[in-house]
């Protein structure tokens, strides 16, 4: 009788263990919403993965039935726009260009085309996700982050001269730096030096140069934040992201560059470099051409000549300035497309796509309104019918991205061998602690035996 008491007592114990000690057994599924982390196979995958949390970029709704597919599984927002009328969302002072711009275009098939004032490119993007825009120009690294966490498509892109719809990546340095003698300046020769990005996450000014930073120091294991202020002693990268940006080249060393337009922008980066705040600006092949001080696009800060700077080569060495770097240059970058919702009516795009790309509207449009490059590209031309899905459009860039992406992920991500304070021990571990447990109230039972 007594055995058969204790034996019972035994059960109960080991049963309340079990009960309370959190975890036991095999962890839940992820829910369809969660994040997953990047994958070799990664272009292979019909959905990509959405950003962490870490990126501090928020996720999308889910895209329609036959609509392009993208990270977030979430459900869609309630559609608070006015069917019959366009909204472009335009960031700051992209404003008074989006005016004047939509004036030219009226009203075509009962649509309407309004504009939306937003500070940053973050709330355009979260105001067409809540359906309160529809329309935003990006450049190709922002249109992979739309793509990939806002559920959005790509419907038409810029064309540049020679029908061009891409650009080129370069480095832009001082002509005093660049030597003459036998050893040829390289990139390596500006670490310790001051750099000039015209955005986080843009393709030109931050992506492509990070992902040659990375293989040029063999930094595998550090994020892109690190891979750079570890190479620049001060970086000017603007965001149009919350709690991102590295502002210690921007002239404010404590405080945020998120808000400030005065360095962002291929322009900005250029501007950072004539200001003398930093020694090298990652920026469009044409970039000096434009605004300097002999530039069609030249602005109040243009003060010196395209002549005194030159393309930074990778392999080595510098050349002179006039719009085709050749060689000299970081890669080839998607020229900037005109994004929307995937959840947009067919029949709302259709109308929108003949607005835009109607030749009187694309003739008016380039005519000397748009020397501040503001809503579209100063250097754009014309608007195109994107043909692709917007993945493949964005082709080596969305590469380049998720590549970045996947290291900023792995920093983030905690090893499977360290505890985190709040987060409770792995299922093997708490199994030990049961069974330790167990055997501790065996042994103690037996001694009353």
């Amino acid at each position: 009788m007594e055995i058969t008491s204790i034996f019972f007592l035994y059960i109960l114990l080991l049963s309340w263990v079990s009960l309370t000690i959190t975890g036991y057994g095999p962890a839940p599924a992820p829910e369809s919403g969660d994040s997953i982390g990047l994958s070799p196979d990664y272009d292979k995958m019909s959905e990509p993965p959405a950003l962490s949390p870490a990126m501090g970029i928020s996720g999308a709704p889910a895209p329609g039935l036959g609509e392009e597919s993208s990270g977030d599984l979430s459900s869609p927002p309630p559609v608070k726009s006015d069917p019959w009328t366009v909204k472009w969302c335009a960031v700051k002072d992209e404003f008074v260009d989006c005016q004047n711009y939509l004036n030219l275009l009226g009203q075509k098939e009962n649509y309407t085309w309004e504009c939306v004032k937003r500070e940053t490119t973050e709330a355009c993007l979260e105001s067409i996700k809540k359906g309160e825009a529809d329309l935003i120009n990006l450049e190709a690294g922002l249109a992979y982050i739309a793509f990939l966490n806002y559920s959005m498509k790509a419907i038409a892109n810029e064309v540049y001269c020679n029908h061009a719809e891409s650009y080129e990546a370069v480095a832009i340095v001082n002509k005093k730096l660049c030597k003459h003698g036998e050893e040829e300046i390289s990139l390596v020769d500006f670490k310790g030096k001051r750099s000039c990005h015209g955005g986080y996450s843009t393709a030109m000014g931050w992506n492509y140069p990070v992902n040659h930073l990375k293989n040029l120091t063999s930094s595998q294991q550090l994020n892109d934040e690190e891979i750079v202020t570890g190479f620049f002693s001060k970086v000017c990268a603007p965001s149009e992201f919350e709690s991102k940006g590295i502002c210690s080249g921007c002239g404010n060393e404590n405080g945020s560059c998120s808000e400030s337009n005065l360095y962002s922008g291929h322009s900005g980066a250029f501007r950072c470099l004539v200001e003398d705040m930093g020694d090298i600006a990652f920026v469009k092949g044409d970039t000096a051409l434009l605004f300097s001080k002999e530039g069609p696009n030249n602005q109040t800060w243009s003060t010196k000549s395209m002549s005194d700077f030159m393309y930074l080569c990778l392999q080595g060495g510098c050349r002179e300035i006039n719009g085709y770097p050749g060689d000299c240059s970081f890669g080839a970058v998607p020229a900037n497309v005109i994004m929307t919702s995937n959840s947009i009516s067919s029949k709302k795009m259709s109308a929108v796509l003949q607005s835009l790309l109607n030749a009187t509207w694309v003739d008016a449009l380039y005519t000397g309104k748009n020397a501040a490059g503001h809503l579209l590209s100063s250097s754009a031309q014309g608007l195109i019918l994107v043909e692709k899905l917007t993945r493949s459009y964005l082709g080596n860039s969305a590469s380049i991205s998720s590549s970045i992406q996947e290291i900023n992920l792995k920093k983030v991500e905690p090893s499977a061998k360290e505890s985190v304070p709040g987060l409770p021990s792995s299922p093997s571990t708490r199994i030990q602690h049961t069974w330790i447990i167990a055997t501790f109230i065996v042994i103690f039972s037996q001694s009353f035996l």
